[in-house]
């Protein structure tokens, strides 16, 4: 199409930045870029983080075992609804949680000898980015155990101290409660 701007050629000095030739010894000066640039944040962006550990009585390969099973979260979290293994990926997760927020979680990586799992959000309709998160479980004697559940991330606005409270006390704290009352059953 003759007349329509998206296939015309470029005009040389016009659209198309010209090189000049860099003679030895001689430095190229940057160019101003041809776009607008997002404005620079005065400090980089920080990660945010939320933190629970409680002490469980019930013995560390129980819990591990349960904590382990990275599909089935629903089993013992009264705050999901439902969880399970993605189709076509047996170590990534769809979530429902009982308010209804859909999720989905990805593992990354899982050690058996230590007791850590490690997974991010792949989908989430939450306002961050880069959530990591990490379950650790160890033992305390043969029939106790302590359970540590961390995540990182950076919020898309202020410091993300609200949001860390919100993952803490409904999330990781009430997760931990149930994991010890499953023993107690």
């Amino acid at each position: 199409m003759p007349n329509d701007p998206q296939h015309q050629n470029p005009q040389p000095g016009r659209d198309l930045q010209q090189a000049q030739p860099v003679l030895p010894g001689q430095r190229r000066e940057p160019q101003a870029p041809q776009h607008p640039q997002q404005p620079q944040q005065p400090h980089p962006q920080r990660c945010a983080e939320a933190r629970a550990h409680r002490v469980l009585d019930r013995a560390a390969d129980a819990v591990w075992r349960e904590v382990r099973d990275f599909p089935a979260l629903a089993a013992w979290h009264p705050g999901i609804a439902s969880s399970t293994a993605h189709p076509d990926n047996p170590r990534v997760r769809d979530l429902v949680t009982t308010d209804g927020i859909r999720l989905t979680e990805a593992l990354h990586a899982v050690d058996d000898t230590l007791m850590t799992l490690e997974y991010g959000f792949a989908a989430h309709p939450f306002p961050l980015t880069d959530y990591r998160a990490r379950m650790e479980v160890r033992p305390e004697g043969d029939t106790r155990c302590s359970v540590t559940w961390t995540a990182t991330f950076r919020p898309a606005e202020g410091d993300g101290a609200a949001l860390a409270a919100q993952f803490e006390a409904g999330v990781f704290v009430v997760g931990l409660e149930a994991l010890g009352a499953r023993g107690r059953g």
